[in-house]
């Protein structure tokens, strides 16, 4: 019994569902009417074509259609009505004032216009108004809001593009006097590179937000270069020689420090700038030299001082003529026998006053250097130093030779 009440429920199931198909093949082919509310309009090639004919829309960009449209139910049941679109192509305008444009409706899918009767409205039309189109450019501003990092320097800002295109009616843009954007800078340690949207500003500096001026770029690129920033001192490099010391003059930097700002890389690697390297047994008494500061190449020179002056006294260093009679020599590098030839020879000494003044020709003994004498037998002239017996920091003025003879001995 409880199996034939199973079975007689399983038919009735399949009966209705048998029923419900065929209502639905016999009917699929029943045309039904569909409403489609507010389907909004899109203009093509406003930017292209039309603005390139002196031409802008002042009426009519929010526009939308109510359709009705006639189907079957099966072309119901595929299609989408929220992806239907209606276009209107601003290329074939070709003057201004109120008109009507004609539209076409693009069904999504699969759906055809052969598939789906336009009921409503007869003539797929939108009333536009078109006006002359006028362009200004106008400044671009960037206002910086924080402050970058210690020890950093905020650079010129770069926008990109230098100045803004806007396009309406003229009474509408010659109110724009420029665009404004703002950055935040807070704390940076480095360049900053961004895509920021921006706000017109009248001449009173008042915010514009008329939606009948049509700037060319939502966004304007700006970039803030972000350096750091090192003070650098100035040097000069002197070069000591026996009787012309360091301390046997006094010299002075009109400017010591400089400061740069670049990248942090480049000026870490920077400790100082040299002027110049001099050696101190060939300057003079008193004596100004003037210098080109030289930056390397990637930094900037914030100080805006571009020359640098030293001003050097030697006024502890003097110069006298003496007789050497006494030789010696040095760094022989073989067993030759070695003659001085040479009997005295007049020397000029470098030295301080004290050690100058303290010297006789007697206390001098003039010292030849064999290093880069031959090895074989002969007459040669080499160069000599003064060694002092009274051990005076002296120095010669230009130079000194003697004549030795070198001979093998057997």
């Amino acid at each position: 019994m409880e199996g034939n009440k199973r079975n007689k429920s399983i038919l009735v199931i399949f009966s209705l569902l048998a029923a419900v198909l065929i209502w639905v093949i016999a009917n699929a082919a029943t045309e039904v009417v569909v409403e489609v509310k507010d389907v909004p309009v899109e203009f093509l090639n406003a930017e292209t074509s039309f603005a390139e004919k002196g031409f802008m829309l002042l009426d009519g960009q929010e526009s939308t259609i109510d359709l009705r449209l006639k189907m079957t139910r099966s072309t119901v049941f595929s299609l989408d009505t929220e992806k239907i679109r209606i276009v209107a192509d601003l290329a074939n305008v070709t003057s201004t004032g109120v008109q009507n444009l004609a539209c076409r409706i693009i069904f999504p899918g699969k759906t055809s216009q052969n598939d789906v009767k336009m009921e409503a409205p007869t003539n797929l039309l939108v009333p536009i108004e078109v006006g002359e189109l006028f362009r200004k450019q106008v400044e671009i501003r960037c206002k910086l809001n924080g402050n970058v990092a210690d020890g950093y320097l905020a650079g010129a800002v770069r926008v990109l593009p230098e100045t803004l295109e806007v396009r309406g009616q003229q009474v509408d843009i010659m109110q724009v006097n420029y665009a404004q954007v703002e950055l935040d800078v807070n704390s940076a340690t480095s360049t900053i590179v961004a895509l920021k949207n921006y706000t017109l500003y009248d001449f009173s500096d008042q915010p514009i937000t008329s939606n009948r001026i049509h700037p060319v770029t939502d966004t304007i690129q700006v970039t803030v270069p972000v350096m750091g920033v090192k003070e650098i001192p100035l040097t000069v490099e002197f070069v000591e020689t026996p009787g012309a010391r360091l301390s046997s003059i006094d010299w002075s930097l009109d400017v010591e420090n400089i400061t740069l700002c670049g990248d942090d890389a480049l000026l870490n690697t920077l400790t100082e700038i040299k002027l110049d390297t001099l050696a101190i047994e060939d300057l003079r008494s008193a004596e100004s030299r003037s210098y080109e500061i030289v930056i390397p190449e990637g930094l900037y020179n914030l100080s805006g001082i571009d020359t640098a002056t030293l001003e050097i006294v030697s006024n502890d260093i003097m110069t006298a003529p003496f007789v050497v009679s006494a030789f010696d020599y040095e760094n022989l590098s073989t067993t030759q026998e070695v003659s001085i030839l040479s009997t005295s020879r007049p020397v000029t000494l470098r030295g301080s006053r004290a050690d100058i003044m303290a010297l006789t020709s007697e206390d001098l003994v003039a010292v030849a250097d064999l290093r880069t004498v031959p090895t074989t037998d002969g007459i040669y002239t080499v160069p000599a130093s003064i060694r002092t017996s009274t051990g005076a920091d002296v120095g010669i003025v230009g130079a000194l030779d003697v004549t030795v003879h070198l001979e093998t001995v057997s």
